[in-house]
């Protein structure tokens, strides 16, 4: 085993997110220790016994991860001073005669930390005579991020004083970490361009020297035809390999037949950066639902497949695909029935490949925001473990892992067809089949039956009645009619339970009855 510990040493956090750097990278990647521990190597004389260690430290799987919980500070703009430069300047500040600095806008993210610690681990690494390398190494790193974000870092092969709470997990990461990986320290060593610098300078000193007029003038020309009288620069190095993290669950496989869904949902806060609504409400849901996915659409790029588009050959899709759906505050004593979160569900049997591309465009999608128009600008926050709100646990709405018997709507079902007796009774049975073979059409197991008991108001607190939702249009302009309904099953099931014409788009969402699991 090898963990790595960092400990900020201001119980704070300064390092920006690359792809939004109005926010706070938080877990540290992997991928940006590693750069830190490569400029601590290169900066104290490039050890030979340290650049293998930290060859075969690149060469190791990603870690795991023990982050404490975080509290964004609000962005504030700098103006900071820049480099000198010849000239004049409405800037008041002056470096030297001739010279001046402007200032210029800069923006700092930072965080504070619940606990002033984070680690790294590799279960499964056998260091051995590299861990003393490591240890040293590990002792010269004093920043990782910005230059106030001040760390001590050690090497240790024991386990962490604290859980880990991120995890390697390339088919159900809800975020992705750069990491380090093969050939990184050298892509490193390039960017950093050490050797043509010093080799400049070098050339530079001795052209300077007019004691010995051979070397000087072999110098300017070696200057000239190398580095055209410029000295090289050194370049911003992005860590662009990446891999998908998930935090861990408390609950086993789902044992109870499901869906065609899979269980492990996707699961995002929506939090409000601007607009009139501190929450949106569920009547929302369509206007919500619709702009996620055209957003996520667009960031998916052209030709998206099938599973993720929901259409195929321009018609739509007869397949199980992508699902939207809304995560209100429902089903207790003062639920107002507002939309706390929103999740991503996904058939069982996606592709690895189609699930990273959405993961890929969910993340453009987080650093963008979501605009509603009226309904304000949004953003899509991960939910921390443990001290979420009980509405952004998957397993309140899926009943995992042994699923429930008992489920009502919280929004309502929309006929896939509709009814047409005229006797009330009769309607109602015809209702009642359709939602039994909406059942059928997203069922994992065809043993499992349910009697329905169609209503016009949900059996959860806070959802508001069916009437109360936009209606979908049909092909003809028409409305789709829709309603309420309670599902009882012959055997505890495991959702998400998604049922009518409206499932992926929000509505017929279906959430356990009973006691808050």
């Amino acid at each position: 085993m090898l963990t790595l510990g960092i400990r900020y040493l201001t119980r704070s956090v300064a390092a920006s997110d690359v792809a939004d750097r109005r926010r706070v990278e938080w877990p540290p990647h992997p991928g940006r220790v590693f750069m830190a521990l490569a400029a601590a190597h290169f900066e104290t004389g490039a050890d030979a016994a340290e650049r293998e260690a930290l060859e075969w430290l690149e060469a190791q799987p990603a870690p795991q991860i023990h982050a404490p919980a975080h509290a964004e500070r609000p962005v504030v703009t700098h103006y900071v001073p820049v480099n000198d430069k010849a000239g004049p300047s409405k800037a008041a500040l002056q470096s030297a005669a001739g010279l001046t600095r402007t200032r210029q806008p800069r923006t700092f993210a930072r965080a504070w930390l619940e606990d002033d610690s984070a680690y790294l681990v590799w279960p499964e690494a056998q260091p051995g005579s590299r861990f003393g390398v490591l240890e040293n190494l590990c002792g010269k790193v004093t920043r990782i991020g910005h230059s106030t974000s001040l760390v001590q870092v050690w090497a240790s092969q024991a386990a962490p004083e604290r859980p880990v709470n991120w995890l390697p997990d390339e088919a159900h990461g809800l975020e992705r970490f750069r990491v380090a990986g093969p050939g990184s320290l050298l892509y490193l060593e390039r960017q950093f361009n050490q050797y043509e610098i010093d080799e400049f300078f070098g050339l530079d000193a001795v052209a300077s020297d007019a004691s010995d007029k051979k070397r000087q003038k072999a110098a300017k020309i070696a200057l000239r035809e190398k580095f055209q009288n410029q000295p090289p620069v050194r370049l911003r190095p992005e860590m662009s390999l990446s891999c998908g993290y998930a935090q861990p669950r408390d609950e086993a496989e789902p044992s109870a037949p499901g869906t065609v869904f899979d269980p492990r949902m996707l699961v995002y806060a929506l939090c409000r950066e601007d607009g009139p609504y501190r929450h949106l409400d569920l009547a929302a849901t369509l206007q919500l639902t619709s702009r996620f996915r055209e957003a996520l659409l667009q960031h998916l790029g052209p030709e998206p497949p099938e599973v993720l588009s929901g259409h195929h050959g321009g018609a739509p899709s007869e397949l199980p695909h992508m699902a939207l759906l809304p995560l209100p505050f429902v089903g207790r004593e003062h639920a107002h029935g507002g939309i706390l979160g929103v999740a991503v569900a996904l058939p069982r049997d996606i592709d690895p490949a189609d699930r990273q591309r959405l993961l890929r465009a969910l993340g453009k999608l987080r650093h963008e925001g979501l605009k509603l128009g009226a309904l304000g600008r949004w953003r899509l926050g991960v939910p921390e473990t443990g001290a979420s709100p009980l509405t952004l646990r998957e397993h309140v709405w899926t009943g995992a892992p042994l699923g429930a018997r008992q489920w009502a709507t919280v929004t309502p079902y929309v006929c896939d067809r509709h009814a047409k007796a005229k006797d009330k009774a009769a309607y109602q049975r015809e209702l009642e089949d359709a939602i039994r073979e909406s059942w059928r059409r997203v069922r994992q197991s065809s043993e499992v039956s349910v009697e329905v008991v169609v209503t016009p108001v949900s059996a959860h607190l806070g959802a508001p009645a069916s009437h109360e939702f936009p209606r979908l249009a049909r092909k003809d302009g028409s409305q789709c009619r829709h309603t309420h309904a309670i599902l009882i099953f012959d055997r505890p099931i495991a959702g998400p339970l998604l049922l009518g014409a409206g499932r992926y788009r929000g509505y017929g969402l279906c959430r356990p009855l009973g006691e808050d699991r």
